[in-house]
């Protein structure tokens, strides 16, 4: 059998001791061999292995790792396809991490950058979600993300209406829609509160003025007849 053999004169300490050294050590030698590897295959000619070795690593959330073959990728073959890819790449990284501010950024960069790359309207459907899900869950906070992500998922189904990510896009509309609603109706509440029922009486008229696409919405349904109670109370003499 191969390998290194446990000493047999050793005592019992003594092998337990003997034992954990030769785990560090096999430990120590596949850490080396993992690093040499992975620094032959970024400096590899194949901008294709280094790029497959990014995801590979991103797949193990070597994220750093990953960063800087993504980097040398672009760096060293700024004309190949997998540059392209490398940037998609790197969004996918920061979205993975849950970093959605700079997923969002990336994103936005990509398709600027590639806005008839195969790969577009998925980045862009993933540049809306990124924003919808970097919004505060407190609806008293500004949910300016929110209008973003109803910016970025109109421009998908403008801007690619063949996409399979159409739907998906739609469906991320509907939701944010529906947020910016409650915001709305979030403000209202506050006047009513405060006894300002002029003004309250206004958000709840605008928010059916401003958001007449939710009238399909089953999740808009209590919203909306929040909304119509209350324009009906409040506009009592």
């Amino acid at each position: 059998m191969g390998g290194a053999e446990l000493n047999p004169n050793i005592d019992g300490p003594g092998l337990v001791r003997e034992a954990a050294f030769m785990v560090k050590r096999s430990l120590l030698l596949a850490l080396l061999l993992a690093a040499c590897t992975s620094n032959s295959v970024k400096t590899s000619e194949n901008p294709e292995e280094i790029y497959n070795a990014a995801v590979k690593l991103i797949d193990e959330s070597s994220y750093l790792e990953a960063s800087e073959h993504l980097g040398e990728l672009k760096t060293r073959f700024p004309q190949s396809r997998f540059a392209a890819l490398a940037d998609l790449k790197t969004a996918d990284m920061e979205f993975k991490q849950e970093n959605y501010t700079e997923a969002a950024a990336a994103y936005g960069v990509f398709v600027e950058l590639y806005p008839t790359h195969a790969d577009a309207p998925y980045a862009q459907y993933q540049r809306a979600q990124s924003y919808f899900l970097d919004a505060p869950e407190k609806i008293a906070r500004d949910q300016g993300p929110v209008a973003d992500a109803v910016a970025a998922a109109e421009q998908l189904v403008k801007r690619y209406p063949d996409s399979q990510f159409v739907e998906k896009a739609k469906e991320l509309l509907k939701k944010a829609r529906l947020r910016l609603a409650e915001k709305e109706a979030y403000v209202a509440r506050f006047y009513e509160r405060r006894g300002e029922k002029g003004a309250a009486l206004r958000r709840w008229q605008g928010l059916l003025v401003s958001f007449p696409d939710l009238k399909g919405f089953s999740e808009a349904t209590p919203l909306l007849v929040e909304a119509d109670e209350k324009i009906a109370e409040l506009g009592k003499p």
